[in-house]
Protein backbone atom coordinates (compact mmCIF):
# COMPACT_ATOMS: atom_id res chain seq x y z
CA UNK A 1 0.00 0.00 0.00
CA UNK A 2 1.33 3.04 -1.29
CA UNK A 3 0.74 7.02 -0.86
CA UNK A 4 -2.87 6.86 -2.33
CA UNK A 5 -2.41 3.85 -4.51
CA UNK A 6 -0.07 5.82 -6.72
CA UNK A 7 3.65 5.60 -4.74
CA UNK A 8 4.75 2.54 -3.34
CA UNK A 9 5.29 2.63 0.45
CA UNK A 10 8.92 1.43 -0.01
CA UNK A 11 9.51 4.79 -2.18
CA UNK A 12 7.49 7.11 0.37
CA UNK A 13 10.05 5.41 3.31
CA UNK A 14 12.84 6.34 1.41
CA UNK A 15 12.15 10.15 0.49
CA UNK A 16 10.14 11.28 3.98
CA UNK A 17 13.72 10.95 5.65
CA UNK A 18 15.48 13.10 3.28
CA UNK A 19 12.54 15.65 3.28
CA UNK A 20 13.05 15.81 7.23
CA UNK A 21 16.22 15.51 7.36
CA UNK A 22 17.48 18.36 4.27
CA UNK A 23 15.95 21.05 6.03
CA UNK A 24 19.28 21.78 7.89
CA UNK A 25 21.33 22.06 4.87
CA UNK A 26 18.51 24.54 2.94
CA UNK A 27 18.52 26.63 6.20
CA UNK A 28 21.91 27.19 6.28
CA UNK A 29 22.19 28.79 2.67
CA UNK A 30 19.81 31.47 3.90
CA UNK A 31 21.49 32.14 7.76
CA UNK A 32 25.12 31.95 7.21
CA UNK A 33 25.79 34.26 5.04
CA UNK A 34 23.99 36.80 7.48
CA UNK A 35 25.06 35.91 10.63
CA UNK A 36 28.81 34.32 9.94
CA UNK A 37 29.73 35.30 12.83
CA UNK A 38 27.83 33.07 15.14
CA UNK A 39 28.73 30.12 13.03
CA UNK A 40 32.45 30.34 13.69
CA UNK A 41 32.99 32.01 10.08
CA UNK A 42 34.26 35.13 10.07
CA UNK A 43 37.71 36.31 9.00
CA UNK A 44 40.28 33.27 10.06
CA UNK A 45 44.28 32.62 9.15
CA UNK A 46 44.27 35.59 6.77
CA UNK A 47 41.72 34.87 4.67
CA UNK A 48 38.05 36.95 5.15
CA UNK A 49 34.78 36.11 6.12
CA UNK A 50 33.56 35.91 2.80
CA UNK A 51 36.23 33.57 1.60
CA UNK A 52 35.16 30.69 4.40
CA UNK A 53 31.18 31.41 3.90
CA UNK A 54 31.76 30.33 0.02
CA UNK A 55 33.70 27.62 1.23
CA UNK A 56 31.03 26.24 4.04
CA UNK A 57 28.56 26.30 1.71
CA UNK A 58 30.30 24.82 -1.40
CA UNK A 59 32.47 21.86 0.57
CA UNK A 60 29.33 19.38 0.57
CA UNK A 61 29.24 19.50 -3.56
CA UNK A 62 32.82 19.37 -3.77
CA UNK A 63 32.97 15.99 -1.59
CA UNK A 64 30.22 14.91 -3.66
CA UNK A 65 31.94 14.71 -6.73
CA UNK A 66 33.96 11.75 -4.07
CA UNK A 67 31.34 10.22 -2.22
CA UNK A 68 28.42 10.01 -5.03
CA UNK A 69 31.29 6.86 -6.27
CA UNK A 70 31.76 5.96 -2.21
CA UNK A 71 27.75 5.44 -1.66
CA UNK A 72 27.93 3.25 -4.80
CA UNK A 73 30.40 0.74 -2.80
CA UNK A 74 28.91 0.85 0.55
CA UNK A 75 25.31 -0.35 -0.58
CA UNK A 76 26.84 -3.17 -3.23
CA UNK A 77 28.42 -4.27 -0.29
CA UNK A 78 26.18 -3.66 2.54
CA UNK A 79 22.94 -3.30 0.96
CA UNK A 80 20.57 0.00 1.39
CA UNK A 81 18.74 -0.08 4.57
CA UNK A 82 21.07 0.25 7.31
CA UNK A 83 23.12 2.40 5.48
CA UNK A 84 20.48 4.67 4.31
CA UNK A 85 19.57 4.66 8.27
CA UNK A 86 22.67 5.95 8.65
CA UNK A 87 22.98 8.51 6.27
CA UNK A 88 19.99 9.75 8.24
CA UNK A 89 21.28 9.92 11.15
CA UNK A 90 24.62 11.44 10.42
CA UNK A 91 22.50 14.35 8.43
CA UNK A 92 20.45 14.63 11.55
CA UNK A 93 23.83 15.32 13.92
CA UNK A 94 25.08 17.83 11.27
CA UNK A 95 21.96 19.76 11.64
CA UNK A 96 22.72 19.33 15.09
CA UNK A 97 26.24 20.91 14.70
CA UNK A 98 25.09 24.18 13.27
CA UNK A 99 23.08 24.90 15.86
CA UNK A 100 25.32 23.74 19.21
CA UNK A 101 28.60 23.82 17.72
CA UNK A 102 31.24 26.52 17.84
CA UNK A 103 34.22 27.35 15.67
CA UNK A 104 34.88 27.36 11.74
CA UNK A 105 36.49 23.91 11.97
CA UNK A 106 32.93 22.39 13.11
CA UNK A 107 31.01 23.85 10.51
CA UNK A 108 33.74 22.88 7.64
CA UNK A 109 33.54 19.25 8.99
CA UNK A 110 29.98 19.46 9.26
CA UNK A 111 29.04 20.85 6.09
CA UNK A 112 31.46 17.53 4.11
CA UNK A 113 30.06 15.17 6.25
CA UNK A 114 26.32 16.40 4.93
CA UNK A 115 27.62 16.23 1.35
CA UNK A 116 28.81 11.84 2.25
CA UNK A 117 25.38 11.75 3.61
CA UNK A 118 23.61 13.18 0.82
CA UNK A 119 25.09 10.85 -1.87
CA UNK A 120 23.61 8.06 0.02
CA UNK A 121 20.61 9.54 0.52
CA UNK A 122 20.12 10.73 -3.41
CA UNK A 123 21.31 7.02 -4.08
CA UNK A 124 19.15 5.41 -1.70
CA UNK A 125 16.11 7.09 -3.93
CA UNK A 126 17.21 6.19 -6.93
CA UNK A 127 17.80 2.52 -6.02
CA UNK A 128 14.96 2.04 -4.84
CA UNK A 129 12.76 3.18 -7.54
CA UNK A 130 14.51 0.51 -9.52
CA UNK A 131 13.86 -1.80 -6.82
CA UNK A 132 10.24 -1.32 -6.13
CA UNK A 133 7.21 -0.76 -8.08
CA UNK A 134 6.77 -1.12 -11.99
CA UNK A 135 9.08 0.17 -14.91
CA UNK A 136 6.00 2.56 -15.51
CA UNK A 137 5.78 4.07 -12.23
CA UNK A 138 9.69 5.02 -12.54
CA UNK A 139 9.38 8.15 -13.89
CA UNK A 140 6.42 9.02 -11.22
CA UNK A 141 8.75 7.81 -8.20
CA UNK A 142 12.02 9.94 -9.37
CA UNK A 143 9.63 12.81 -9.60
CA UNK A 144 8.50 12.29 -5.91
CA UNK A 145 11.83 12.25 -4.57
CA UNK A 146 12.77 15.94 -6.09
CA UNK A 147 9.37 16.88 -4.56
CA UNK A 148 10.09 15.36 -1.41
CA UNK A 149 13.13 16.81 -1.34
CA UNK A 150 11.88 20.58 -2.66
CA UNK A 151 9.22 20.48 0.02
CA UNK A 152 11.58 19.76 2.59
CA UNK A 153 13.88 22.84 1.24
CA UNK A 154 10.86 25.09 0.76
CA UNK A 155 9.54 24.54 4.61
CA UNK A 156 13.57 25.61 5.90
CA UNK A 157 13.87 28.50 4.34
CA UNK A 158 10.41 30.15 5.15
CA UNK A 159 9.26 28.75 8.45
CA UNK A 160 12.89 27.74 9.29
CA UNK A 161 13.98 31.07 8.53
CA UNK A 162 11.03 33.09 10.56
CA UNK A 163 12.35 30.79 13.63
CA UNK A 164 15.53 32.15 13.67
CA UNK A 165 14.84 35.82 12.94
CA UNK A 166 12.21 35.14 16.29
CA UNK A 167 14.15 32.96 18.59
CA UNK A 168 18.16 31.72 17.74
CA UNK A 169 20.42 29.77 15.64
CA UNK A 170 20.25 26.89 18.82
CA UNK A 171 16.70 26.71 18.92
CA UNK A 172 16.32 26.77 15.39
CA UNK A 173 18.60 23.91 13.99
CA UNK A 174 17.73 21.88 17.42
CA UNK A 175 14.62 21.90 16.39
CA UNK A 176 15.16 20.88 12.96
CA UNK A 177 17.55 18.25 14.26
CA UNK A 178 14.74 16.42 16.21
CA UNK A 179 12.41 16.56 12.68
CA UNK A 180 15.51 14.77 11.07
CA UNK A 181 15.66 11.99 14.03
CA UNK A 182 11.70 11.42 13.25
CA UNK A 183 13.32 10.64 9.96
CA UNK A 184 15.70 8.15 11.62
CA UNK A 185 12.62 6.06 12.54
CA UNK A 186 10.73 5.86 9.45
CA UNK A 187 14.12 5.18 7.36
CA UNK A 188 14.00 2.07 9.24
CA UNK A 189 11.37 0.55 7.19
CA UNK A 190 13.26 1.30 3.55
CA UNK A 191 13.15 -1.74 1.27
CA UNK A 192 16.04 -3.70 2.15
CA UNK A 193 17.93 -4.03 -1.45
CA UNK A 194 21.26 -5.20 -2.64
CA UNK A 195 22.25 -4.26 -5.43
CA UNK A 196 24.92 -6.36 -8.21
CA UNK A 197 26.18 -3.74 -9.80
CA UNK A 198 25.50 0.40 -8.70
CA UNK A 199 26.43 2.50 -12.12
CA UNK A 200 26.59 -0.53 -14.69
CA UNK A 201 30.50 -0.25 -14.40
CA UNK A 202 33.08 -2.55 -12.46
CA UNK A 203 35.72 -2.12 -10.07
CA UNK A 204 34.25 -1.06 -7.00
CA UNK A 205 35.28 2.57 -5.31
CA UNK A 206 38.66 2.60 -6.01
CA UNK A 207 37.67 2.38 -9.88
CA UNK A 208 34.70 4.48 -9.03
CA UNK A 209 36.59 7.51 -7.40
CA UNK A 210 39.11 7.54 -10.04
CA UNK A 211 36.45 7.84 -12.93
CA UNK A 212 34.67 11.12 -11.00
CA UNK A 213 38.22 12.60 -10.61
CA UNK A 214 39.41 12.29 -14.01
CA UNK A 215 38.62 15.74 -15.79
CA UNK A 216 38.11 13.79 -19.33
CA UNK A 217 35.47 11.36 -17.72
CA UNK A 218 33.63 14.44 -16.63
CA UNK A 219 33.67 15.85 -19.92
CA UNK A 220 32.01 13.24 -21.60
CA UNK A 221 35.29 12.67 -24.10
CA UNK A 222 35.50 8.47 -23.32
CA UNK A 223 32.20 7.61 -23.82
CA UNK A 224 32.70 5.00 -25.89
CA UNK A 225 30.94 5.15 -29.30
CA UNK A 226 30.73 8.90 -29.68
CA UNK A 227 32.82 10.74 -32.09
CA UNK A 228 32.94 14.46 -32.07
CA UNK A 229 29.67 14.96 -33.84
CA UNK A 230 27.62 13.36 -30.59
CA UNK A 231 30.12 14.78 -28.00
CA UNK A 232 29.78 18.61 -28.87
CA UNK A 233 26.06 18.75 -28.29
CA UNK A 234 26.55 16.53 -25.29
CA UNK A 235 29.14 18.64 -24.01
CA UNK A 236 27.51 22.15 -24.93
CA UNK A 237 24.32 20.85 -23.04
CA UNK A 238 26.42 19.91 -19.83
CA UNK A 239 28.09 23.40 -19.72
CA UNK A 240 24.34 24.97 -19.98
CA UNK A 241 23.50 22.59 -17.06
CA UNK A 242 26.34 23.80 -15.14
CA UNK A 243 26.05 27.33 -15.94
CA UNK A 244 21.97 27.44 -14.75
CA UNK A 245 23.56 25.48 -11.55
CA UNK A 246 26.27 28.19 -10.55
CA UNK A 247 24.09 31.35 -11.29
CA UNK A 248 20.60 29.88 -9.96
CA UNK A 249 21.42 27.03 -7.94
CA UNK A 250 24.63 28.27 -6.45
CA UNK A 251 25.35 32.12 -6.22
CA UNK A 252 21.84 33.38 -6.08
CA UNK A 253 20.43 31.27 -3.24
CA UNK A 254 24.07 31.85 -1.31
CA UNK A 255 24.23 35.59 -1.70
CA UNK A 256 20.55 36.99 -1.81
CA UNK A 257 20.55 37.31 1.65
CA UNK A 258 23.80 39.28 2.28
CA UNK A 259 22.90 41.17 -1.15
CA UNK A 260 19.73 42.28 0.43
CA UNK A 261 21.45 43.21 3.78
CA UNK A 262 23.16 46.17 1.98
CA UNK A 263 20.35 48.04 1.99
CA UNK A 264 18.94 47.09 5.28
CA UNK A 265 18.08 49.87 8.05
CA UNK A 266 19.77 49.59 11.69
CA UNK A 267 17.49 47.21 12.62
CA UNK A 268 18.45 44.83 9.57
CA UNK A 269 14.86 45.61 7.92
CA UNK A 270 14.54 46.36 4.18
CA UNK A 271 11.21 47.49 2.33
CA UNK A 272 10.88 50.69 4.21
CA UNK A 273 10.89 48.65 7.73
CA UNK A 274 9.04 46.48 6.37
CA UNK A 275 10.63 42.37 6.34
CA UNK A 276 13.49 41.63 8.23
CA UNK A 277 16.40 40.51 5.84
CA UNK A 278 16.64 37.00 6.76
CA UNK A 279 12.66 36.74 6.41
CA UNK A 280 13.09 38.53 2.81
CA UNK A 281 15.57 36.21 1.72
CA UNK A 282 14.04 33.38 3.03
CA UNK A 283 10.91 33.92 0.98
CA UNK A 284 12.84 34.53 -2.30
CA UNK A 285 15.09 31.38 -1.82
CA UNK A 286 11.40 29.12 -0.79
CA UNK A 287 10.01 30.57 -4.36
CA UNK A 288 12.95 28.59 -6.03
CA UNK A 289 11.73 25.40 -4.51
CA UNK A 290 8.14 25.93 -5.13
CA UNK A 291 8.61 26.76 -8.27
CA UNK A 292 10.54 23.57 -9.01
CA UNK A 293 7.61 21.89 -7.22
CA UNK A 294 4.34 23.61 -9.08
CA UNK A 295 6.32 24.39 -12.66
CA UNK A 296 8.94 21.85 -12.74
CA UNK A 297 5.89 19.53 -14.73
CA UNK A 298 4.05 22.02 -16.51
CA UNK A 299 7.33 23.96 -17.75
CA UNK A 300 9.02 20.26 -18.93
CA UNK A 301 5.51 19.96 -20.98
CA UNK A 302 5.72 23.24 -22.64
CA UNK A 303 9.34 21.92 -24.02
CA UNK A 304 7.68 18.67 -25.40
CA UNK A 305 5.26 21.16 -27.38
CA UNK A 306 7.59 23.89 -28.31
CA UNK A 307 10.27 22.15 -28.41
CA UNK A 308 13.51 22.09 -26.55
CA UNK A 309 15.90 24.53 -28.57
CA UNK A 310 12.98 27.24 -28.32
CA UNK A 311 12.03 26.50 -24.94
CA UNK A 312 15.55 27.06 -23.55
CA UNK A 313 15.99 30.24 -25.87
CA UNK A 314 12.61 31.47 -24.05
CA UNK A 315 13.84 30.47 -20.60
CA UNK A 316 17.53 31.86 -20.99
CA UNK A 317 16.18 34.95 -22.32
CA UNK A 318 14.09 35.01 -19.05
CA UNK A 319 16.96 34.44 -17.04
CA UNK A 320 19.42 36.76 -18.47
CA UNK A 321 16.80 39.58 -18.08
CA UNK A 322 16.42 38.68 -14.28
CA UNK A 323 20.13 38.96 -13.52
CA UNK A 324 19.85 42.17 -16.19
CA UNK A 325 17.69 43.60 -13.44
CA UNK A 326 19.69 43.45 -10.58
CA UNK A 327 22.76 44.48 -12.39
CA UNK A 328 21.18 47.83 -14.00
CA UNK A 329 19.26 49.03 -10.90
CA UNK A 330 20.77 47.53 -7.72
CA UNK A 331 18.17 48.02 -4.93
CA UNK A 332 15.44 45.67 -3.19
CA UNK A 333 13.13 46.02 -5.51
CA UNK A 334 14.97 45.16 -8.77
CA UNK A 335 15.88 41.63 -6.20
CA UNK A 336 12.42 41.22 -5.37
CA UNK A 337 11.85 41.04 -9.34
CA UNK A 338 14.64 39.85 -10.71
CA UNK A 339 15.48 36.75 -8.18
CA UNK A 340 12.01 35.19 -8.96
CA UNK A 341 12.46 35.87 -12.69
CA UNK A 342 15.63 34.17 -12.77
CA UNK A 343 14.26 31.13 -10.74
CA UNK A 344 11.26 30.49 -12.15
CA UNK A 345 12.93 30.23 -16.00
CA UNK A 346 15.48 28.19 -15.00
CA UNK A 347 13.21 25.32 -13.71
CA UNK A 348 11.74 25.35 -17.77
CA UNK A 349 15.39 25.72 -19.08
CA UNK A 350 16.79 22.76 -16.60
CA UNK A 351 13.38 20.67 -17.10
CA UNK A 352 14.43 20.94 -21.23
CA UNK A 353 17.87 20.54 -20.71
CA UNK A 354 17.11 17.38 -18.81
CA UNK A 355 15.44 16.36 -21.45
CA UNK A 356 17.78 16.77 -23.94
CA UNK A 357 20.84 15.25 -22.80
CA UNK A 358 18.37 12.05 -22.63
CA UNK A 359 17.21 12.28 -26.33
CA UNK A 360 20.63 13.05 -27.34
CA UNK A 361 22.59 10.43 -25.80
CA UNK A 362 22.23 6.90 -26.93
CA UNK A 363 20.43 4.02 -24.82
CA UNK A 364 23.57 1.93 -24.39
CA UNK A 365 25.16 4.96 -23.24
CA UNK A 366 22.34 7.03 -21.41
CA UNK A 367 23.27 5.94 -17.82
CA UNK A 368 27.40 7.21 -18.41
CA UNK A 369 25.86 10.08 -20.20
CA UNK A 370 23.28 11.25 -17.39
CA UNK A 371 26.21 10.29 -14.51
CA UNK A 372 28.71 12.92 -16.08
CA UNK A 373 25.73 14.91 -16.82
CA UNK A 374 24.21 15.54 -13.00
CA UNK A 375 28.06 15.96 -12.23
CA UNK A 376 28.40 18.94 -13.86
CA UNK A 377 25.43 20.10 -12.05
CA UNK A 378 27.04 19.34 -8.93
CA UNK A 379 30.32 21.16 -9.87
CA UNK A 380 28.29 24.22 -10.69
CA UNK A 381 26.32 24.58 -8.02
CA UNK A 382 29.51 24.07 -5.51
CA UNK A 383 31.13 26.25 -7.50
CA UNK A 384 28.30 29.14 -7.00
CA UNK A 385 28.65 30.31 -3.74
CA UNK A 386 32.18 29.54 -3.48
CA UNK A 387 33.40 32.12 -6.17
CA UNK A 388 30.66 34.25 -5.78
CA UNK A 389 31.72 35.33 -2.32
CA UNK A 390 35.82 35.79 -3.93
CA UNK A 391 33.99 38.09 -6.54
CA UNK A 392 31.48 40.08 -4.32
CA UNK A 393 34.66 40.25 -2.45
CA UNK A 394 36.24 42.52 -5.06
CA UNK A 395 33.89 44.04 -7.00
CA UNK A 396 30.24 43.56 -4.86
CA UNK A 397 27.85 41.56 -5.08
CA UNK A 398 26.28 43.21 -8.22
CA UNK A 399 29.69 42.05 -10.03
CA UNK A 400 29.17 38.52 -9.16
CA UNK A 401 25.64 38.33 -10.10
CA UNK A 402 26.95 40.29 -13.98
CA UNK A 403 29.74 37.34 -14.03
CA UNK A 404 26.78 34.78 -13.98
CA UNK A 405 24.99 36.51 -16.40
CA UNK A 406 28.08 36.68 -18.66
CA UNK A 407 28.47 32.68 -18.21
CA UNK A 408 25.37 31.90 -18.91
CA UNK A 409 25.24 33.91 -22.21
CA UNK A 410 28.08 32.30 -23.19
CA UNK A 411 27.22 28.43 -22.30
CA UNK A 412 24.34 30.00 -24.39
CA UNK A 413 25.70 30.84 -27.21
CA UNK A 414 28.13 27.75 -27.65
CA UNK A 415 25.12 26.01 -27.26
CA UNK A 416 23.69 26.89 -30.10
CA UNK A 417 26.74 26.69 -31.89
CA UNK A 418 26.77 23.32 -31.20
CA UNK A 419 22.99 21.88 -31.68
CA UNK A 420 21.54 24.55 -33.97
CA UNK A 421 19.42 27.51 -34.06
CA UNK A 422 16.01 27.29 -31.32
CA UNK A 423 13.72 27.87 -34.65
CA UNK A 424 14.81 24.13 -35.86
CA UNK A 425 12.28 22.33 -33.43
CA UNK A 426 13.20 18.82 -31.54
Amino acid sequence: MGLRGIIPAGMVYAVSPTTAVIMGDSLIYVVLPVAAVEFGAGENFGLTASFWIGLALSINRFVRLVSNAFAASVYQRFGVRWPFVASIAVGSLTTLAYGVGNGLALLLVARAVWGVSYSHMRLAAQLTAFGVGTAAMRGRMMGFFNSGQRLGSLIAVTAGAALFQLTSREVTFVTLAGVGLVGVLIATRVPELRPESVGGEEGGLRSGVRRWLNPWDLAISRIPGYGRRLRLPLLSISLMRFATAFGANGLAIATVAPYLAEFADENEKVLGGSLAVVTLAGLLVGLRWSAELGLGVPLGHVSDRVGRRMSIAWGMGAMLAGLGVIVAFDSVVAAVVGIPLLFVASVGVNAALDAAIGETSTDAARAAVMGRYSTWLDLGAALGPFTGFLIADRIGFQGAFLVAAVLLAGAWVLYVMAVGSPLRRR
